[in-house]
């Protein structure tokens, strides 16, 4: 009977320790709440808070939630408050994730304890009242100096304030990354000096983050070429409207998306030679931007890269380039000329819509596609030459260019596309190969000076309106009027 007994006690000592760990499992990743917060139970049996709904003006946030100890404050888990001036952060707090806090706008203080040792991207973006960041003694990776928070870990540069005098910072020796939304939003600072090494084998500056001078208005100076940077983050410099002048290194390798997006008081651009990747409307906007040196080896250039870069005249592409994406260069009022490279074979979607002053451009006989509005608004374009295996003229491709006298279209081609040719006044005369089968509804619509027209033989389908207003004398073509 006693080891009946005994064996029964064990059994429920070990049941009851069984117990937790299993209602631990159960929850974990799953939202809760307590009180004001939101939290998830991670692996480690810990809580990270996700969200806060108060409005305390003081935030002491605790070190525990229904009795489960609190070791980290989540992505936007506290972002846009508009309450709390003050935020207390409890020892056994180790992790602050990416823009915990970012635009709370009345935030002016922050208690960071010993234990968070791991911070992501810049926390405190866009605190605009923000300049007191305490950090505990005993903290062996984070510090502050001059309204800045450092990392040690990784020597990044996390947070600069908003609030410091303005003019120029000069980056500390040894910082080797200048991180996710640094400087966001400085409107402060008017230049950076990046610090050369003081010997080869020192570390220097490697990276720039995604957003890290996102809006600075006044920046107007950077010398990065005394950098080791290999990626410039995505919207790094995005919105900088003072920054007149870039010499990039010769590490760059890529520029990302946004990059340098309505930095709109750049004039002149050369890009190194090993930039293999330009991002998609990484120089959208830059009015001010007249002459463009693009790098020997890019094969691409991406989507609205060079949109809105209204006094743009100059363009040295390279050899290699074969793809052109979607609204590469639209609104680019000022260029005139464009000599493409026979490797070109791919012309993207309003590449070149709204473009009022081109008048020349040579496309290689090897482009297989260009795709609708390529060239819609080219109002200076006089006459062109379409490439021999292009079998498909897309909607709107040559949509209001007034100017147009003559096209030469490609012996095999088989379709013309919805409005291809509408408001081409100056059109005179057209003759349409025939292989094409398809000339879709407006194609020709308003070409008020087009007189001759050869339709081909096999001519299958057009639209009710694809010769409306031209003068043209036109067989009867009723039957292959597509309702």
């Amino acid at each position: 009977m006693r080891k009946l007994i005994s064996c029964l006690m064990i059994c429920l000592l070990l049941l009851c320790c069984v117990l937790p760990a299993a209602s631990a499992a159960s929850v974990a990743g799953k939202e809760l709440e307590s009180g004001y917060y939101v939290y998830v139970v991670q692996e480690d049996g810990t809580a990270m808070i996700t969200r806060y709904k108060g409005q305390d003006i003081t935030l002491d946030i605790p070190a525990e939630l229904d009795g489960v100890s609190v070791t980290a404050i989540g992505p936007n888990a506290f972002q846009s408050n508009e309450t709390f001036t003050e935020v207390i952060i409890p020892e056994g707090i180790i992790f602050l994730g990416d823009y915990a806090f970012q635009r709370s706008s009345e935030l002016t203080t922050v208690r960071i304890p010993a234990s968070l040792t791991e911070i992501g991207m810049n926390p405190f973006a866009g605190c605009g009242s923000l300049m007191d960041i305490e950090i505990a003694e005993g903290n062996p990776n984070l510090t502050m100096r001059k309204g800045a928070l450092y990392s040690k870990n990784d020597a990044r540069l996390v947070y600069y304030s908003m609030l410091n005098d303005a003019g120029t910072v000069t980056l500390p020796k040894g910082l080797r990354i200048i991180g996710a939304s640094a400087f966001y939003e400085c409107e402060n600072i008017t230049g950076l000096v990046i610090q050369e090494k003081a010997n080869e084998g020192d570390a220097g500056l490697t990276a720039i983050g995604r957003r890290a001078f996102y809006q600075c208005d006044n920046l107007a100076s950077i010398n990065l070429e005394v950098a080791d940077i290999s990626t410039i983050g995505a919207e790094a410099f995005s919105g900088c409207r003072k920054l007149k002048g870039l010499s990039f290194p010769d590490s760059v390798t890529s520029i990302a998306e946004r990059a340098f997006q309505d930095c709109t008081s750049l004039e002149k651009l050369s890009l190194p030679d090993a930039i293999s990747s330009v991002g998609e409307m990484a120089f959208r906007g830059c009015s001010a931007l007249t002459w463009v040196k693009l790098p020997e080896e890019l094969t691409t250039i991406g989507k609205n890269t060079f949109a809105g870069c209204k006094n743009l005249m100059e363009l040295v592409i390279p050899e290699h380039l074969s793809y052109i994406g979607g609204g590469a260069f639209q609104d680019c009022g000022s260029l005139a000329s464009i000599k493409l490279p026979e490797s070109v074979d791919y012309i993207g979607s309003e590449a070149f819509d709204k473009c009022v002053s081109l008048k020349e451009i040579n496309i290689p006989d090897d482009c297989s596609y260009i795709g609708p509005s390529a060239f819609s608004g080219c109002k200076a374009l006089t006459s062109l030459k379409l490439p021999s295996y292009l079998y498909t003229i897309s909607p709107m491709t040559f949509s209001g260019c007034i100017a147009l006298t003559e096209i030469e279209l490609p012996e095999e081609l088989e379709e013309i596309g919805e409005r291809a040719f509408f408001n081409c006044y100056s059109l005179k005369e057209i003759v349409i190969p025939d292989p094409v089968e398809i000339i879709s509804d407006y194609a020709f619509s308003n070409c008020l000076a087009l007189t001759s027209i050869e339709l081909p033989e096999d001519l299958e389908t057009i639209g009710p309106h694809t010769f409306e207003e031209v003068p043209a004398n036109l067989p009867d073509l009723s039957d292959m009027i597509e309702e």
